[in-house]
């Protein structure tokens, strides 16, 4: 059975790290509201920006984003072309020899 000493010494250092582990975690939660009001400034800013645009720079941006999605489009039937081309000559050449009398 430990003594009240023991006890008390116990509790000491456990109050102790509760006090290092309130520490961490204050500044874990100090940090983290700098970069909420980092990125609220941020976004102001980009909002700011954003109506001093001319309606040249954001049709510029709107046109920018317009080709890309074309290329992703392009690309995307690219690919289906190509799945569809190879399907197509597979079975192409499946007609063939059943035509022929071969068996598949």
């Amino acid at each position: 059975m430990k003594s009240d000493f023991e006890k008390l010494v116990i509790a000491r250092r456990y109050i102790e790290m509760l006090q290092k582990e309130n520490e961490l975690l204050k500044k874990e939660v100090e940090s983290e509201h700098k970069l909420v009001l980092e990125a609220r400034q941020a976004l102001k800013n980009e909002q700011e920006r954003k109506e001093k645009m001319t309606a040249a720079e954001k049709l510029e941006i709107k046109s920018g984003l317009y080709v890309q999605q074309m290329r992703d489009t392009i690309n995307n039937l690219k690919v289906k072309l190509k799945s569809a081309t190879e399907e197509n000559k597979r079975l192409v050449e499946q007609a063939i020899r059943l035509k022929s009398g071969e068996k598949p």
